[in-house]
């Protein structure tokens, strides 16, 4: 049960002594997660990282900066710190939400990149569960009518349909179009253009009926504990996905980052130690390190990679730490470390210039970032991977490999297969999903 007069009276003590002010927000503790399902409404996004006990569910949006091109994290860390200035909250740290795309020019059909704050947010942590309201603050005066009403929509019984079946379908001819990019990237490397490329493919599954997103994220969420669940909708398209890899995580002062690269898994010929896991790895790890160095201190890069167990995949990670000095934004982080050799390549602008040019398409935010940032400055952003877009009946699913001296580009064929599992396995919660769906 909402206390909406208690709702009401604080927001007009925030209005009333909080000039000057971009955004008003309230937060008020519920008794238990709402049974809603986000994909309802057109505008949401969740997260959900188990290993924090932290869930995140936004439905709406008060606040929201977009931009493009080289220039779009100065002007999202321009809106980010425009917005901290004039936010004015009560009875807790509201969050942002914050996702971006690979590449400065793309994403669609998403935004390139964007911070929005939602209309409603609900966060679940070991502390509690709460629910934030968030208003233009010169829309104060309507919004807790505006709050009311959405609440009531958004809880609101809603039939899960049944589910769907998935077509199988192949096209070899993607297949053979992504090993004749393999073999350039391989000739690129010989001839010393760069020392990694990384490479990614798209596969289309397409249903008999509309795909519910609800339980794709749970299945996700269930088969993925230690990764970090992820969705956003607009306009009746959704971007899901459970990534393995943190591009930065703050909490005060201290920085973490994971250097993430190297695969293997059942059918693979190489062993995750083996030279080539070895080298695809330690570009990533000295690319973080050098990117943190340049701005923190007391930086700690562990000796020995760990070994990573994702169900049918195992990775190599180092988890990266540091300290960052109390005027470096988590946007200016973000600037400087993404993309990591662990989803461009390297040497980092030659290789993003030789995907540009070898037509290497990245849809919505796949390898770029996804997470949340709050109003204290301190964020948790993964880097999009193990991913799909939901439109309808159909789902195209994203994986890619490194190439560096010594790969196979069939071998890197069977861990971008390797690496559809997650959401494969997700879409077929309950449903006859294709081993392969049709390449894109």
């Amino acid at each position: 049960m909402i206390d909406w007069p208690s709702i009401e009276r604080a927001l007009a003590q925030l209005a009333a002594a909080s000039r000057p002010a971009r955004l008003l927000s309230v937060t008020v503790s519920l008794p238990g997660r709402p049974g809603f399902d986000p994909a309802a409404h057109d505008d949401w996004c969740v997260w959900q990282r188990p290993e924090t006990g932290l869930r995140l569910l936004g439905i709406g949006t008060a606040f929201v900066s977009e931009s493009a091109g080289e220039s779009r994290f100065a002007a999202l860390h321009a809106a980010q710190r425009g917005l901290a200035a004039t936010w004015r909250y009560r009875n807790g740290t509201p969050s942002a939400f914050v996702g971006f795309a690979f590449a400065p020019a793309g994403g669609t059909p998403l935004p390139n990149a964007r911070l929005w704050v939602p209309e409603l947010l609900v966060a679940e942590s070991p502390a509690g569960i709460t629910v934030t309201f968030s208003c233009p603050a010169g829309e104060a005066a309507l919004a807790v009518l505006r709050w009311q009403a959405l609440w009531r929509a958004l809880a609101k019984t809603v039939t899960v349909p049944p589910a769907p079946t998935f077509t199988d379908n192949f096209n070899p001819l993607a297949d053979a179009a992504f090993l004749a990019r393999g073999r350039a990237a391989l000739r690129a490397i010989a001839a010393g253009n760069a020392e990694k490329l990384v490479l990614t493919r798209a596969v289309r599954c397409r249903a008999d009926r509309p795909i519910a997103v609800a339980p794709v994220l749970a299945a996700l969420a269930d088969t993925h504990a230690t990764c970090a669940t992820f969705g956003v909708g607009q306009g009746g398209r959704a971007f899901v996905g459970a990534s393995p890899e943190t591009l930065l995580a703050l909490d005060g002062e201290r920085v973490t980052v994971d250097a993430l690269a190297g695969t293997a898994w059942q059918a693979s010929v190489r062993a995750l130690g083996d030279d080539k896991n070895r080298r695809e790895h330690d570009f990533v790890a000295r690319a973080v390190a050098e990117a943190l160095a340049a701005h923190c201190r007391d930086i700690v890069v562990p000796a020995v990679p760990e070994v990573m167990q994702l169900n049918a995949l195992t990775h190599l990670r180092r988890r990266v730490i540091a300290r960052r000095p109390a005027d470096l934004s988590a946007i200016d982080l973000v600037a400087r470390l993404h993309p990591t050799p662990a989803v461009g390549g390297v040497p980092g602008p030659a290789t993003l210039d030789w995907l540009t040019r070898h037509g290497d398409h990245r849809p919505a935010w796949y390898t770029g970032g996804i997470g949340w940032i709050n109003a204290a400055g301190d964020c948790d952003i993964a880097v999009a991977l193990r991913c799909g877009l939901i439109e309808g009946d159909t789902a195209t699913l994203y994986a890619g490999a490194g190439f560096v001296a010594g790969s196979d580009p069939e071998q890197e064929l069977a861990e971008t297969e390797a690496k559809f599992s997650a959401m494969r396995e997700a879409l077929a919660a309950g449903s006859p999903v294709p081993a392969g769906c049709k390449a894109a």
